[in-house]
Formats: structure tokens, sequence, C-alpha cells
């Protein structure tokens, strides 16, 4: 059972500190150390390696359980792995000692029976190698690191990504973790959200920057549950400056938020069961026509990326399903200069490889990876849009020889920048069942914000198509007796109907 605002105090992760009771991953992770020290056995015997040495941080901390907080946004130590699978499997952690007092992780290390020595020693111990076939990612490691094996007494492997892999297979522990983070997160985004329309817009403030919006929807988010630090830095931009893709805000260079344009919000967490990464455009305003348009044609590729069914083969990548995100912006010659999705950790790196969707991405989809969805459009000197969500790759359930996306992200769309004209009728549908799940999952978390509650009913409203009497009558006649001022209005019709 998960709880929201003020139920629980939130742990922030200090920086350097190493484990506590609530870092120690098995309660969250859903697959012991013990557990992920043979899936990783098991992979290098199908490489002929008896040794691995790891110097991606987010592997190290994916197979030990373990997290840290020495990189800004990134819940992870500055270390090395070294495991030797011999008759007994022993597993070197080569890391500052300091970080590890804490009695919980002292007590874990040694019932693993995880030897911790001081970080440099690592390259003395690979030199004292023999007669081992060391597996190494030569894409992730340093040269140093390389440098240190003894190529004479032992043989080395390029294991490429393979440590990746394995960790990208999300368990069901873990992907409901997922699911449980975004209902908190998306409740605390759309009480700042809500907090921002009543300031410009009831209260008539002109002080918001894009910067104080930031640090507002932070303050949001502090006080949920599990809640452990930003997942990277966040994106609050205005007008113009959300045509800059990575744009952040500075206290002392920033725009101030109005609701004369559009404002771009990219942002995400670090909680103890997922990381989330969600960006939601918005106008408290009256955007124009053009703006309205661009939008909804993010939307719907966004939407259509969500709705892709794909063979369960192994084969189907990444640069095969960029396309559908950006249909509808190639339909107008548009298009936006960046992928449209990345691999997400789990409680680690919000980007995680080697999975993505973009015309460069390679690796299959497979069941149980977790990745963005976020096509956008961006006008240079005039405004942004990006509509992003986290999904689930998973069996489809008509028929597990397929795969199909579970989007996990709650927050409305919208609905304001949305030209339903746009939209089929099934689109429409689809955006209403999406909205009323909003609506249902998030109401009870923000039953005691009124300003959220009507914010989150007004923009979960569903939307109603106009029906156009006579319209099959009339489409049936047209078509029987057309002629090109038939046709006109044929088309003129098709065009109305939805």
């Amino acid at each position: 059972v998960f709880f929201f605002f003020k139920q629980k105090t939130a742990y922030e992760m200090q920086r350097g500190l190493v484990g506590s009771e609530m870092c120690i991953r098995d309660r969250y992770s859903g697959c012991s150390t013990e557990e992920k020290l043979q899936k990783v056995k098991a992979l290098l015997n199908t490489k002929k390696c008896n040794v691995i040495v790891l110097s991606s941080l987010d592997e190290i901390a994916w197979i030990l359980n373990l997290r840290g907080g020495d990189i800004e946004f990134n819940p992870m130590f500055l270390s090395y792995l070294l495991i030797v699978f011999d008759a007994k499997t022993e597993v070197f952690l080569y890391s500052d000692p300091a970080k590890f007092k804490d009695p919980t992780v002292e007590n874990y290390l040694k019932t693993l029976d995880i030897h911790l020595l001081p970080y440099p020693k690592i390259f003395e111990d690979l030199k004292t190698l023999k007669g081992k076939a060391i597996g190494i990612s030569l894409d992730s490691a340093n040269a140093k690191l390389v440098q240190a094996i003894n190529i004479k007494e032992n043989t080395s492997i390029d294991i490429q990504d393979s440590i990746q892999v394995l960790k990208l297979m999300k368990n069901t522990v873990e992907l409901n973790g997922f699911r449980e983070c975004h209902k908190r997160d998306g409740a605390g985004l759309v009480a700042y959200l809500a907090w921002l329309e009543h300031q410009l817009n009831v209260l008539n403030r002109t002080d918001i920057t894009e910067f104080t919006g930031a640090e507002k929807v932070l303050e949001f988010r502090k006080s949920i549950l599990n809640f452990q630090g930003l997942s990277f830095g966040t994106i609050s931009s205005i007008g113009p400056n959300g045509s800059v893709i990575h744009y952040e805000p500075h206290a002392d260079n920033c725009k101030v938020i109005t609701n004369k344009e559009v404002y771009l919000l990219d942002s995400g967490c670090q909680y103890l069961d997922g990381t989330t990464d969600v960006t939601r455009t918005v106008h408290y305003g009256v955007p124009r026509d053009i703006e309205k348009e661009m939008y909804t044609r993010v939307l719907l590729g966004n939407l259509c990326l969500e709705r892709a069914i794909f063979p369960n083969n192994k084969v189907v990548n990444g640069s095969m399903l960029d396309m559908y995100a950006r249909k509808y912006l190639w339909e107008v010659c548009e298009d936006y200069c960046h992928g449209t999705g990345h691999g997400v950790g789990h409680f680690l790196g919000v980007h995680e490889g080697p999975i993505g969707i973009s015309l460069y991405r390679k690796v299959p989809f497979e069941d149980g990876f977790v990745c963005t969805n976020e096509p956008g459009y961006y006008k240079d000197g005039e405004y942004g849009i990006r509509i992003e969500n986290q999904m689930i790759c998973k069996k489809c359930e008509k028929n597990p020889s397929y795969l199909c996306f579970e989007n996990v992200t709650m927050a409305p769309y919208s609905k304001s920048l949305i030209d339903w004209k746009l939209l089929s009728k099934q689109d429409i549908e689809y955006v209403n069942a999406y909205h009323k799940k909003v609506h249902d999952t998030l109401a009870p978390l923000l039953k005691d914000d009124p300003i959220a509650l009507k914010y989150l009913a007004k923009e979960c409203e569903p939307h109603v198509c106009q029906a156009i009497t006579d319209l099959s009558v009339s489409y049936t006649h047209l078509r029987a007796h057309e002629t090109s001022l038939h046709l006109v209005c044929r088309l003129l019709l098709e065009k109305k109907k939805y």
C-alpha cells in the first residue's frame, strides 16, 4: 500500500553515502544479489568466461542491490567490481571503504561474502590473475582498466553490453514499482500544474519564473513517499526557451512564466521503487491555431507509438518503431531533431542503454523493457512542444507472440492545446479512456488539495464527439452520384465527421 503527501517523511540520499536500511534493494528489486550472480554466471558461460570485470556504475549497483550518492541525479557510487566464478564464487568490490560504514550495509556485505577493498587496488589485483578468461565491456571500460589485464597470462573477451541487457529485463516487482511511483509522481506533477494555473489566472501573479517554477514542482514532490531526489535537472521553459531542447533555467537568467505562451515542463524523480521522467506542455491562456495543430500532431504521434503492436521475435528494434511517433509531423513536412525514446533504469539512471527509440537504436525490444515515448516539435525562437510518457514493453494479452506498450505515466494532456478536429473518433475515445484512468487514479491522492482536484477534473473531462446529422445518408448519396462538385462536398463532410 502506498500513501501520498505527508504520510511519511521522504528519505533523501546523502552525497557519498552508500546504502542504509532503505537502500538495501532486495525489497524493491524483486531479485536478490545471489540470484543476479547466478544470472551473470550463466551469461558468462555462454561467452566462455570465468571472470568478469565491471566498471559501469549502474551495473555494479544493480548486481549488488545497493545505491549510493556519488553522482548527481544518479543513485550510484564510484566503484569497480571483480567477480571470479571458480569452484566458489568470489566477489570483490573496489570503492572507498569509508562510505560503507553503515552497520546494515556492513552486515549485508558480510552476509554475501563480498570483499570490500580500496578503489585503486583493482589495478594491482588484475595483474595477479593467471589462466583466466576475463570478460570486460570494451565500450565502457577505461583504458587503464583494460591495460591492467595481463593478456600474456589470461584471455580477454569483450562482452559488450551483455550485463546492460540483463538489467533491462525488469521483473514483476520492478514493473509494479514503476507503476506505483508514477501514480504518486503524477499527483505531485498535477498539484504543481494546478497551482501554477491558479497563480497565473486567479491571483494574476507576474513574479513566477522558470527557475522558481522548477523549485516549486520539486517542493511538491519532496514529500512523496520513497522520494530520493531528482532524476535529472528540471527543464522548465516558457515560450522561445521551450525550443531549446535541453534548456535549463538559472535563478539569475530566466524568463517569467505567463499565460500568454506555451510552457514546457520536463521533469522526473528517483524513488526507491522506480525512476520517473515525464514531460507535459501546457498553455494557460488562448493558444494560437498553429500551436494547437503542432501540439496535436505531437500527441497523435505519441499515441500512435503507444498503440503499436509488433512481433515478439527479437528483431523489432527502436529504429523500426521510431517512425510511428514522427508520422503526423512528417505529413506536414516537419520533424524533431532528437530520439523518440530512451531506456529507463529502476532507481538507477534515467537514461538506460542500450535500448531506445530512434533511427540509430538497433537493440530489439523484449518483454519487460521500460522506455520513454517523447516526440516533440520546436519552433526556433517561438515555442517548444514535447509530450513524454514512460512505457512498459509487454506481451499482448490476445497473442503473446506479439508485443505492445503500457503507458504508466499518470498526468493529463493539455486539453486547451488539442485540436480535436484532427483526432479520429477512436483517438478521442482513447484519450478519454486515458483521462478517466488518470482521474480515477490521482483523485484519491489529491483529496486534500481542492485546487488540484478542480484542475484534474477539468483536464480529464471527456471530450464529446460532435455528431453530424444524416451523414451516412449524405455520404451514400454522394458516392452513388458523384461528380466533381459532389467529390468536393464528400471530402468536406469526411473532414467534419470527427
